[in-house]
């Protein structure tokens, strides 16, 4: 049970703070018994409640606060340590946990790509001898290994200084406004103002790197802001 209300410990004095305490047998219970039953939401609400009441009986008892009611507070501030402590060790073994799995996951990484490596060189080995010997398959006791052909045709480029214009693909990098300014030059009917004039046939997104630089130097990007975050930390 946690602390009652202020408004029954008014009515009630110490028998409600003296109830909701949890006990064990016919003591108070332990701060760390208090932190495994308690989550860490339940201990700020009941130590809020706590110190309503300990405000109440100190006015109530000329600005002392009752034997019991020091106890309770300390035994519930302990347990909420208790609480933060237990909490900060998980995180902490959670990412322990992380930077394993970060390091097996690299590792089994670098073992697939040696394995895929290893068949793939391999292979090449048995075609180009297959091949020099013009042999289709050979059979083993238990395997069978032939030379098959592939599902679609593979696209080779023996020289790429004669391939036309119109199959390449050319990326550019600029901002939207030196875009904006390129179509602007083209005729109305130019098939490229045509096509990409409309902002929503290019793809764009924010250059994050520049707004970042601009506000920081104090130009106002509109539609963009700094603002300092928070996270946790554990110390």
């Amino acid at each position: 049970m946690t602390p009652r209300s202020s408004t029954s410990a008014r009515s009630n004095g110490l028998a409600p703070f003296e109830s909701s305490q949890p006990t064990i047998g016919t003591g108070p219970i332990a701060p760390q018994d208090i932190s495994k039953a308690m989550s860490l939401f339940e201990l700020d609400e009941s130590l809020r409640l706590l110190l309503d009441s300990a405000w109440e009986a100190a006015e109530e008892n000329n600005g002392e606060i009752p034997q019991e009611l020091q106890e309770a507070l300390l035994n519930y501030c302990e347990a909420f340590g208790e609480k933060v402590d237990n909490i900060a060790r998980y995180i902490h073994s959670q990412e322990a946990v992380i930077a394993i799995a970060a390091s097996e996951a690299e590792r089994y990484s670098q073992w697939k790509a040696r394995a895929e490596n290893a068949v793939a060189r391999l292979k090449g080995l048995l075609k180009y001898f297959m091949d020099s010997r013009q042999i289709r398959s050979m059979k083993g006791h238990l395997n069978t290994i032939s030379l098959r052909k592939n599902s679609q045709d593979s696209l080779l480029f023996p020289d790429l200084t004669r391939l036309p214009a119109e199959y390449w693909r050319v990326s550019l990098s600029m901002s939207a406004a030196e875009w904006n300014d390129a179509v602007r030059y083209l005729p109305e009917d130019h098939p490229v103002r045509v096509r990409f004039g409309n902002p929503d046939a290019v793809k764009r997104e924010p250059d994050n790197p520049r707004i970042r630089d601009a506000i920081g130097t104090g130009i106002a990007v509109k539609g963009a802001e700094l603002k300092r975050g928070e996270h946790v930390r554990l110390t």
